[in-house]
């Protein structure tokens, strides 16, 4: 993992993030540098802003402000695009709230990476209709024409209910081929994630790195984003709630393959 991510977990907020992520992941893969070059990044200061509630279950996916994130395309001080997406990049997140009752204009972004051309990994929030108060439901977005499934925590009683789950993570590995001769392909992993508001802490592992902490409960929506090595696999999340390690989640995503976890 880059040392750089942890100051986003910090109250940062990646004002290219395509740059950033793939500026600090190159100094990593300084011998295999990927296809897609970006301009050079850089980080500003946001606003604070709270985490949901201090709960389990859907209460824990609460916002005392209302639905969380940037409107795609936000213009933070008129020139950083904060939000990471622009606005044409979430029509389809768009209909698919609409379709499920939820109020499609304010569809927000809370998390978002970019590996390459191919789109962006992102935790989505968007607020239903009909319904006083107006609850929050959020939705994490693949790579691609992948479809965008929005969750609605406490809406369903079945196990898989986001209202049960302490994270939920839009996650990637890319394989980067070398031009130079006899160079293996490198596999880093990316990710995109938000944490219910019981979660203090999210630690990401992988093999032969140090952990890195990627979320901090403080001043933030609970967002969090990482591009890191991933050389063989293995890589999970340790999740943190008040007093202690409350959960491992494996994040098992071959080269080539994305994924969503909860």
């Amino acid at each position: 993992m880059l040392t750089s991510m942890a100051l986003f977990a910090r109250h940062l907020i990646p004002v290219a993030v395509v740059a950033v992520a793939l500026v600090v992941t190159a100094a990593v893969f300084t011998f295999a540098r990927p296809e897609y070059h970006p301009v050079q990044g850089t980080m500003v200061s946001a606003p604070a802003k709270p985490p949901a509630a201090d709960a389990a279950g859907a209460a824990g996916w609460i916002w005392p402000d209302g639905t969380p994130g940037w409107a795609p395309g936000y213009l933070l001080d008129g020139k950083f695009n904060v939000s990471g997406l622009q606005p044409v990049e979430v029509q389809a997140a768009q209909l698919a709230a609409a379709r499920n009752i939820l109020e499609a204009s304010s569809v927000r972004v809370v998390s978002s990476i970019r590996g390459n051309r191919n789109g962006v990994l992102a935790i989505l929030a968007a607020s239903t209709v009909g319904s006083t108060p107006a609850r929050t439901c959020l939705a994490a977005m693949l790579l691609g024409d992948a479809p965008v499934v929005w969750e609605c925590p406490g809406m369903k009683s079945a196990h898989s209910d986001l209202a049960n789950a302490r994270v939920l993570v839009a996650a990637t590995t890319f394989t980067w081929r070398s031009r130079t001769p006899g160079v293996k392909p490198q596999h880093p992993l990316y990710l995109a994630g938000v944490a219910r508001g019981d979660v203090y802490r999210v630690v990401l592992h992988t093999p032969g790195r140090l952990p890195m902490v990627l979320y901090t409960r403080g001043k933030t929506w609970g967002e969090f984003s990482s591009a890191s090595a991933q050389p063989h696999g293995g890589a999970y999340l340790a999740v943190y709630g008040k007093h202690g390690l409350v959960q491992k989640l494996p994040l098992d995503v071959a080269p080539g393959q994305q994924r969503v976890f909860q």
